[in-house]
């Protein structure tokens, strides 16, 4: 029964990870410097993605990398490559998640309590 909840733990820990991502994006999406080392970098923000696989043993794993391409060039000027459209998707496929896995965990304290309720 544990597996249950632990799969919904990780699925948790996945939206959460697609919302910061996504959050992340949408926040410095028009950027055109970061500091690196303390020395100013002059380049466009490079979004992330995240991408998500099962796991044998149950639940999900999300694993964040960059977007490819990082950048497109709009009128002669290079530009963060975030749609934010897709990104106000990818926040409503986190907060499902986040009610979905929710869910699960909720269903799974009703079933032990009914099974204690049984063996007692």
């Amino acid at each position: 029964m544990a597996t249950a909840i632990n799969a919904a733990i990780s699925g948790l820990a996945a939206a959460n990870t697609r919302l910061t991502v996504s959050a992340s994006n949408v926040a410095n999406q028009s950027s055109t410097s970061w500091i690196v080392n303390g020395q100013t970098v002059n380049q466009s923000y490079a979004p992330q993605k995240v991408d998500q696989a099962s796991l044998q043993s149950g639940g999900v794993q999300a694993r964040v990398s960059k977007a490819n391409p990082a950048g497109v060039t709009v009128q002669g000027m290079q530009s963060s490559n975030v749609d934010t459209a897709s990104q106000m998707v990818q926040q409503s496929i986190a907060a499902y998640d986040f009610k979905a896995n929710l869910k699960t965990i909720k269903v799974q304290d009703q079933m032990q309590k009914s099974l204690l309720d049984i063996i007692s």
